[in-house]
């Protein structure tokens, strides 16, 4: 099958009618949780309950089988297990039901017999002109149709919210522990499709499709396998052009991790110069874990006026802390950062602002002084930011988790500092009081000195990237094509 276009998925991502076959009165079980997700997430869609033994579920009109219901439904749910599989599959394809979301494993991951009942299952879709979700997939939950087909508890447990973020894995725990450590910093999802072992759809093939929602502005996807290099490449140049960027965990670059890839999703790994070459070629920032990733998030999701695509950015250190300072400039210099030498006018700024005994003017020392004059670091924050030699600023706030610090008001300060720039501020602070208030604001923030200037490197490493390859496309494109005879 080709890649699909966004109305292909629109079955899964914005189903008008869903049918839950093996559907449960009890929201505690796999057949139960789907109904009571839907119900919560507002789904104006229509919903069929699949139970002979049942008249009602979840009060809801329940029916004996798929083809007992009113109409054909967009999706089927099937929450069965794998000896009733064949023949619920069978029942949709001859039905004409467009897309089907299948949960039970035991098929490729499990060796050559079960790669063989997978590939029945795929030959069935593909004479019914149907898509499989899975098998071995928790499902997919898009909350901008409230349209959640998914037995995964996370959402009973972190309050859904719609936002800019798509989330695509081929490890439902990867996927859904990804959603909840970003909904408790605040971070609104769009969707989490998890795509087990790819039978039908794939990690492409969602990447095509979210890039196109609107409102999608950041893919994280994580894989273990890239069963079409062509369509992957078509994918993230999707999402390219339309402004989106990926970011990916890519898993099984060792002989030991291919190995546990196989045993995990019947994988063959996502790691090899191929797969790196074309994954940077096309735009896709490959990190390598999911702390990494959490960490990047902030970044690609400020506002567009402060992705500047330097390749080399000069950067400013501000801290109230002395040794943070020297163990920023440390940290800048090994991972290829340059402090901003910054002008005589900002320099005399500086000394008007701070002590004389803050002799430093790149990293900037605010000393002890936040405590008795609150506004001094608005002040210096400004005066930073706005040097023309400065491309980004990294602010270091320690000791200051107390209450006798006005927390609130330095982050309004420094976010009002950053938007009057158009400069990319990071924030880092061992204090979660801190780092909550920043964040709070849209910023950046992270626990210490070297993940912060870790993450601007590779930041704008990848803009940089993004940004030259364009121009050089850009180029080819606009060079006239040369005639022969």
């Amino acid at each position: 099958m080709t890649a699909p276009a966004l109305h292909d998925l629109q079955a899964l991502l914005g189903p008008v009618s869903i049918a839950v076959v093996g559907a449960s009165d009890s929201p505690h079980k796999v057949g139960g949780r789907p109904l009571q997700y839907l119900a919560q997430q507002g789904f104006r869609g229509r919903v069929y309950p699949v139970n002979p033994r049942a008249e009602r579920i979840q009060g809801l009109q329940a029916y004996a089988s798929l083809d007992a219901l009113p109409e054909v439904p967009d999706t089927v749910i099937l929450c069965v297990g794998s000896e009733a599989v064949k023949a619920q599959l069978s029942l949709c394809a001859q039905l004409g039901v467009r897309a089907v979301v299948l949960f039970a494993s035991g098929y490729a991951e499990v060796g050559a017999q079960g790669q063989a009942e997978q590939q029945k299952l795929v030959d069935i879709c593909r004479r019914g002109g149907m898509r499989l979700l899975g098998p071995n997939s928790i499902g997919v939950a898009s909350f901008d149709s409230g349209a959640v087909l998914s037995f995964a508890s996370i959402y009973a447990d972190c309050v859904p919210l719609d936002g800019p973020v798509a989330i695509v894995s081929q490890s439902g725990a990867f996927g859904v522990s990804v959603y909840a450590l970003l909904r408790e910093a605040g971070v609104g999802v769009r969707c989490v499709a998890a795509t087990g072992n790819e039978a039908d759809l794939d990690t492409a093939d969602f990447v095509a499709a979210l890039a196109q929602r609107p409102g999608v502005r950041l893919i994280l996807l994580y894989l273990e396998n890239v069963g079409d290099a062509e369509r992957m490449q078509t994918a993230l140049q999707t999402a390219r052009q339309r402004g989106v960027c990926v970011v990916a965990v890519r898993a099984g670059r060792s002989a030991d991790g291919c190995r546990s890839a196989a045993l995990h999703t019947g994988s063959l790994g996502a790691g090899n110069d191929a797969l790196d070459a074309l994954f940077a070629d096309s735009g896709c920032r490959t990190v390598a874990d999911m702390g990494e990733m959490l960490r990047c998030v902030p970044g690609y999701l400020r506002a567009a006026d402060t992705q500047r695509a330097v390749a080399a950015p000069r950067l400013v250190v501000v801290s109230n802390s002395g040794a943070s300072c020297v163990i920023a400039a440390d940290e800048a210099w090994r991972v290829g950062l340059t402090l901003a030498p910054l002008s005589p006018a900002s320099q005399a700024r500086l000394s008007e602002l701070l002590p004389d005994f803050s002799l430093n003017r790149n990293p900037i020392d605010l000393t002890a002084m936040l405590l008795a004059k609150p506004s001094l670091l608005g002040d210096v924050m400004q005066c930073a930011m706005a040097d023309p030699a400065t491309d980004c600023v990294l602010l270091g706030l320690l000791a200051i988790g107390g209450p006798s610090y006005d927390v609130e008001r330095f982050s309004r300060d420094c976010r009002a500092a950053a938007q009057a720039s158009g400069k990319p501020l990071w924030v880092y602070s061992p204090h979660p009081r801190v780092r909550q208030a920043f964040s709070a604001q849209g910023l950046p923030v992270f626990a210490g000195e070297a993940e912060a200037l870790r993450e601007i490197a590779g930041h704008a490493e990848h803009l940089s990237a993004l940004a030259l390859s364009d121009a050089l496309s850009q180029t080819a494109n606009s060079e006239p094509e040369t005639l022969h005879a």
